[in-house]
C-alpha cells in the first residue's frame, strides 16, 4: 500500500462500544466532559488500522527509519499540523497550536528490531535491511512501536477534531532510535524545542504495549522503568606464551573470575529485596589463529531502580575488576568506561494520580491496573527532564483476555500463551488495543489542556 492511500481509505470502523468488543468504558463525575469529548471526536479507525498494518509490514531498524518517518510526516501534514522532520536523526514532530494554554507532548517510537517475524499474519514483515554495523538483518516490529504510532496518529486526529473543546498546544513526537536508547537525547541535542518554537512542555506522556488484557491500561506513580548503564572493560595480559602460565597472564581466566564475582556482587547487593542486575552482553578475547592474546573486552549491562543500588553496583564492578587484575599480575591496569544507556523513569506522583483518576472514570476500575513489566528500560524521560517537565509513562494492554484467563486456569506461564515483547511471535490484538491507545493518549492530553467546564 502506498503512503498516500492511507489518507483516503474508506471509513468504516469508529471508536464505539461495538468497536471495543463490548468492553464498557463508563463516564462519570468530573471526567464527564473529557469522556464525552473523546467519544464524540474519536476518528474513524479503518485508515489507522491500515496505517498500522502498513508500518508493521514495512519496519525499519534504529537509525534507519527514513521511510517510516516520511510516511508519518505525510500523514501529519495531511491533518494540517505544522511538521518538522529530521530532528535527532529521522525524528518527526507535529505541532497543533490552538490558542493560549498549556503545552502537552505525546510520544511514540519509529524503530523496529532485528528479528525475523514468525507470526504468520497476512501483513507480516518479510523485510531485511542493513543495521548500524553493516550487517544484513531481518526486521520486525516486535516491540509494538507500530501500534504506538497508529495510536498517536489517532490521538492527533481526535484532538484536531475536538479543537473547539480545548485551548493550548499539542505536540506529537515520533522518536527515532529508541531501541538503542539514543533517540530522545539526540532530539534534545539537536535543539528539539527550539526547532518547534516551544520553550518547554507542561506535561510529557507516552505509553507502551504490555502483556496484559487488551482494553486495559496500567499506571502507577514513582519508578516504572529501570536505569541502565553500559560498562565497557578492557583487561590486559602480559607478554608471554600462555603455555607458560607461571610467566604470563591468561586474560581469559582473569575475565572468567570477574564474571563469576559480578554475580556474587548482584546477590549481595540485592539481599534486602532491591532489584539489581549485571548482565554480560559481550565478551571478546583473541582471534582465530593468534598465539597470544593481548587483552580481553567485556561489555556489561547494569540495571537498578534505586540510585544507591546503582552506585553500589558500579563501585563494586570497579573494585572487582581492579582486584582480579592485580592478583593476576598484569602490569597494565584495566580500562573501565561507564555510559548511561537509559535513565531511571520515575512518573510524577501528582500527574500520575490525576491521570489514574481520569483513566479510572473513563475505562472503569477493572480496566485500570498497576502492574509494570519486568525491568525494561527506556529513554523517554530524556525528552522531559532537561526542561523540568513532569511526565507519565503507562502501559497499554494488548493480549486477548480469554487466552490470559485460560493460562491462569491451566496454571501455565503467560509467556507460554502470549508472546512477550521482542518475540518473533509477538503481535497485539488490534482491537480494542488501538482504540484504547487513542483514548488514553487523548485523555492524558485533555487532562492538562484547558477544557471549559460544562
Amino acid at each position: 500500500m502506498k503512503p498516500a492511500q492511507l489518507l483516503v481509505l474508506p471509513l468504516v470502523l469508529q471508536c464505539s462500544a461495538l468497536a471495543l468488543d463490548n468492553i464498557q468504558f463508563p463516564i462519570t463525575g468530573s471526567c464527564m466532559d473529557l469522556g464525552a469529548v473523546v467519544r464524540k471526536y474519536c476518528p474513524e479507525l479503518s485508515p489507522l488500522e491500515a496505517l498500522y498494518k502498513h508500518v508493521h509490514q514495512h519496519p525499519e531498524l534504529s537509525g534507519r527509519e527514513l521511510q517510516t518517518a516520511s510516511l508519518i510526516s505525510e500523514h501529519l501534514r495531511g491533518l494540517g499540523l505544522n511538521v518538522t522532520k529530521g530532528v535527532g536523526g529521522h525524528g518527526v514532530v507535529g505541532v497543533l497550536r490552538n490558542g493560549d494554554g498549556p503545552v502537552v507532548l505525546l510520544r511514540a517510537e519509529l524503530d523496529a528490531l532485528p528479528i525475523q517475524e514468525l507470526t504468520g499474519l497476512p501483513f507480516a514483515s518479510t523485510q531485511f535491511m542493513e543495521d548500524s554495523w553493516g550487517r544484513r538483518q531481518p526486521v520486525m516490529h516486535a516491540c509494538g512501536h507500530d501500534m504506538h504510532m497508529a495510536s498517536l496518529m489517532g490521538a492527533a486526529q481526535l484532538l484536531l477534531n475536538a479543537r473547539s473543546e480545548w485551548t493550548g498546544t499539542v505536540v506529537v513526537l515520533f522518536q527515532p532510535n529508541e531501541e538503542h536508547t539514543g533517540g530522545a537525547q539526540a532530539m534534545i541535542d539537536d535543539g528539539l524545542y527550539e526547532k518547534i518554537g516551544i520553550a518547554y512542555p507542561d506535561a510529557v506522556f507516552a505509553q507502551h504495549l504490555m502483556q496484559t488484557p487488551t482494553g486495559s491500561v496500567s499506571i502507577k506513580p514513582g519508578p516504572v522503568l529501570v536505569s541502565a548503564e553500559t560498562v565497557r572493560i578492557r583487561m590486559f595480559s602480559s607478554e608471554g606464551y600462555i603455555a607458560n602460565p607461571q610467566r604470563s597472564v591468561d586474560v581469559s581466566v582473569v575475565v572468567s573470575k570477574v564474571i563469576l564475582a559480578l554475580q556474587e556482587l548482584v546477590r549481595e547487593v540485592s539481599k534486602g529485596g532491591s532489584y539489581a542486575s549485571i548482565y554480560t552482553e559481550e565478551m571478546h578475547a583473541g582471534e582465530p589463529g593468534a598465539d597470544w592474546v593481548s587483552h580481553a573486552d567485556i561489555v556489561l549491562d547494569v540495571k537498578a531502580y534505586d540510585p544507591a543500588i546503582r552506585s553500589q553496583l558500579l563501585n563494586g564492578i570497579k573494585l572487582i575488576v581492579e582486584r582480579e587484575a592485580s592478583i593476576s599480575g598484569a602490569v597494565r591496569r584495566p580500562e573501565i568506561t561507564v555510559s548511561e544507556r537509559a535513565p531511571l523513569t520515575t512518573n510524577n506522583p501528582d500527574l500520575s494520580k490525576q491521570l489514574r483518576g481520569v483513566f479510572t472514570k473513563f475505562f472503569g476500575h477493572g480496566n485500570v491496573l498497576e502492574g509494570v513489566p519486568t525491568h525494561p528500560c527506556e529513554d523517554f524521560s530524556r525528552l522531559a527532564t532537561p526542561v523540568g517537565a513532569p511526565y507519565v509513562f503507562w502501559f497499554l494492554g494488548r493480549a486477548d483476555p480469554r487466552l490470559l484467563d485460560r493460562a491462569r486456569k491451566d496454571g501455565v506461564r503467560f509467556a507460554d500463551v502470549i508472546p512477550i515483547e521482542h518475540s518473533p511471535y509477538n503481535a497485539p490484538l488490534i482491537h480494542p488495543t488501538l482504540e484504547t491507545g487513542i483514548y488514553a493518549l487523548s485523555l492524558a492530553a485533555l487532562s492538562v489542556l484547558t477544557v471549559p467546564s460544562s
